[in-house]
């Protein structure tokens, strides 16, 4: 066994801290561990070695028959290391107790000395700061989270798996499902993470069997290539990631000197990977898990031509708001399938969402009209949306909705209130995919859509030498060294050019008085080259020179890539070219990518539709745009550079060119 297998699966746990209080942590685990049925051997560990009822009481860790798979650390922060030392052959400890890194010195001083002990012992460390791992199938609670202090009974296994950064948030979340009937096939409370990290508790969650879907709160990414590979990994074996990002503000920015550098905050850089990754989102705990219940219930659907089907206008008016929000493909029905549904409707229209309009032909006319959506062959997904109606309606219309027996996958959004809560429980107990937040379905919707359009990673191959021999298209320039030579260069390349400094120490050469554009005659270069040579001398430059270029107007973007601290190469697009950071329109993912990856980034900017035709010109060429962001993305890697930009790279309505570049 792995050692996170240890710690998912313990055949032995040992709880360091245990006495007869049945109210401290280390008995409430203790008691968490009876209720839910756990098999495997308990030992408790406390050096007054108190009489515990049914337990095996020990002075010392190194003092049991054998080293346990787990070690609950029920104890205060500063025994910690104590029972480290003693840790050889353990498989991990789960420690409850803060005051480590986060509490100032002196913390930091106890957890430094609790991460050198415990790579001394060779035993893994989930904490400190957390609240622990609950796996209900093993009869799993080395927990202190009072979601625990419930009937065995409400204490389920599901479908979810949980890795949470906040241990708090984990308890709400088996909460939640309790109240829904439904459970939690696992959760891992990740705290402090001086060892175990999100992105390899992921891959442990993923990889057991009952877990269907992999629920994760994010605060931070500690281990970005871990991440990666565990969410690509789990998406590969058909377990899709939803996420809920908890402390979004931002971070703080790169030191970086590039605009890229600029715009590389954690949160941007983060918030790209996890698009790139086709990770399904949600913006609060609650609604996570919401989304979560719903995918784990339903199969990814064959494409994304979805439908809606409701009896109430305004709530088909809001979910079409809210599928425009998410980029929702909502086709409308057809001429034969239109025609099918005209009887079937009462003063409704057949749309989509459709509003059928009063109820008329009896409780189960709704399922009806879900049946014809979905059976028509013109959708791949079917979301109902049942609103308030009859409450003598409620079991019929349910039983309807149970019976019916489509190939594509139906999902539910069940609105129809208090009246009806008792067909909600029934759709809930079925394991039908169904909640009653609108925000929800859609989300969850959206995400199926994502799931759908996910493809192979192609092998991509490094590119290695200067960026000049990388086959982007870059500006005919000349670099001179006096105004004479500029304005010999100017008529060689062909007016309008742009004059430009060129100097060692100036990366941005607008801000300085650099730059002049749309010079068309002699005179012009001339007098810019000698103005351009001034403000960098009474600026104290070092000069080489100016650089005279063809001017190309046209749409500004912005292609570059860094390596990041967490997640190492990642490449970039954005709008706006050297107005990106005020513009703020950019998206990241992690290096190198192909060409389908590039052009999913450029489907993400918020100007992508610029590119459809800018100011009545011809479309730009995405997929020449998305092959720029792919050579960016492998010329980084290839030629072991830091940071590389092109800035701006310009469409002209004829090709693409790149008119500034640097690399690092």
């Amino acid at each position: 066994m792995s050692d996170l297998d240890r710690l998912l699966d313990p055949a032995s746990i040992s709880i360091a801290g245990l006495s007869a209080d049945p109210a401290k942590h280390g008995g409430r685990v203790l008691g968490h561990l009876r209720r839910l049925g756990y098999g495997g051997e308990v030992y408790g560990v406390n050096p007054g070695k108190p009489q515990v009822d049914g337990v095996e009481m020990f002075e010392r860790l190194t003092d049991l028959p054998r080293p346990p798979d787990l070690v609950v650390c029920a104890i205060p922060a500063a025994a910690v290391r104590y029972v480290a030392m003693g840790a050889a052959g353990v498989g991990a400890l789960v420690v409850f107790a803060g005051g480590f890194g986060e509490s100032g010195r002196d913390g930091r001083a106890l957890e430094s000395d609790l991460i050198k002990k415990a790579d001394a012992a060779g035993v893994r460390v989930l904490g400190p700061n957390s609240g622990g791992v609950i796996r209900p199938s093993r009869g799993l609670a080395a927990s202190f989270l009072t979601c625990l202090d419930r009937p065995a009974a409400q204490i389920r296994s599901g479908r979810v798996g949980v890795v949470t950064q906040s241990g708090g948030t984990g308890s709400y979340l088996h909460n939640l499902a309790a109240a829904r009937g439904s459970g939690l096939a696992v959760s891992v409370s990740t705290g402090n993470e001086i060892d175990i990290k999100l992105g390899e508790a992921i891959g442990a969650v993923s990889d057991l069997d009952e877990v269907a879907v992999v629920l994760a709160l994010v605060e931070t990414v500690r281990d970005g290539k871990v991440f990666i590979d565990s969410v690509r990994s789990s998406l590969d074996r058909g377990k899709p990631v939803v996420v809920c990002r908890i402390g979004t503000g931002a971070r703080g920015k790169s030191m970086m000197t590039t605009h890229t550098g600029a715009m590389a905050v954690p949160e941007r850089v983060l918030e790209g990977v996890l698009d790139s990754l086709g990770v399904i989102m949600a913006e609060t705990p609650g609604e996570a898990y919401e989304v979560a219940e719903m995918i784990a219930s339903t199969p990814v659907p064959g494409g994304d031509r979805t439908a809606v089907v409701t009896h109430s206008g305004g709530i088909a008016i809001h979910l079409a708001d809210l599928a425009e929000r998410h980029g929702l493909n909502l086709p409308p029905p057809g001429p034969d399938l239109a025609v099918q549904l005209e009887p079937l409707l009462d003063h409704g229209v057949a749309n989509n969402p459709l509003d059928m309009g009063g109820i008329i032909g009896g409780p189960a006319r709704f399922a009806e009209v879900v049946d014809t959506f979905a059976g028509s062959g013109e959708y791949d997904m079917t979301l109902a949306v049942s609103t308030a109606h009859p409450p003598a309606h409620t079991d019929e219309r349910v039983a309807a909705l149970l019976a019916l027996d489509d190939e594509v996958p139906i999902l539910h959004l069940w609105m129809a209130g208090d009246q009806a809560a008792h067909g909600l429980t029934r759709l809930q107990e079925a394991g039908i995919a169904v909640t009653q937040e609108p925000r929800s379905a859609i989300r969850a919707v959206a995400g199926l859509c994502r799931l759908t359009r996910r493809w192979s990673r192609a092998e991509v191959e490094p590119l290695a030498g200067p960026i000049e021999t990388w086959g982007i298209p870059l500006v005919e320039r000349e670099v001179v060294s006096d105004a004479g030579a500029a304005a010999d260069a100017a008529e060689r390349l062909g007016y309008p050019v742009a004059v430009k400094l060129v100097s060692p120490q100036v990366d941005h050469k607008t801000e300085l008085g650099g730059v002049a554009l749309d010079l068309s005659t002699r005179e012009a270069v001339i007098r810019s080259f000698t103005e351009v040579m001034e403000e960098a001398a009474s600026a104290g430059l070092e000069v080489v020179g100016a650089r005279v270029e063809r001017y190309r107007p046209g749409l500004e973007l912005i292609v570059g890539a860094l390596v990041d601290p967490v997640f190492g190469p990642v490449v970039s697009v954005g709008m706006g070219g050297v107005l990106t950071e005020l513009i703020g329109d950019i998206v990241f993912a992690p290096a190198p990518v192909d060409t389908r990856e590039g052009r999913a980034m450029i489907a993400r900017l918020q100007g992508h539709r610029l590119l459809d035709g800018f100011r009545g010109g011809p479309p730009a060429d995405v997929d020449a745009l998305s092959q720029v962001v792919s050579i960016v993305s492998r010329g980084l890697i290839g030629s072991g550079l830091s940071e590389v930009e092109i800035n701006p790279l310009i469409w002209d309505g004829r090709g693409w060119v790149a008119v500034d570049w640097l690399a690092r």
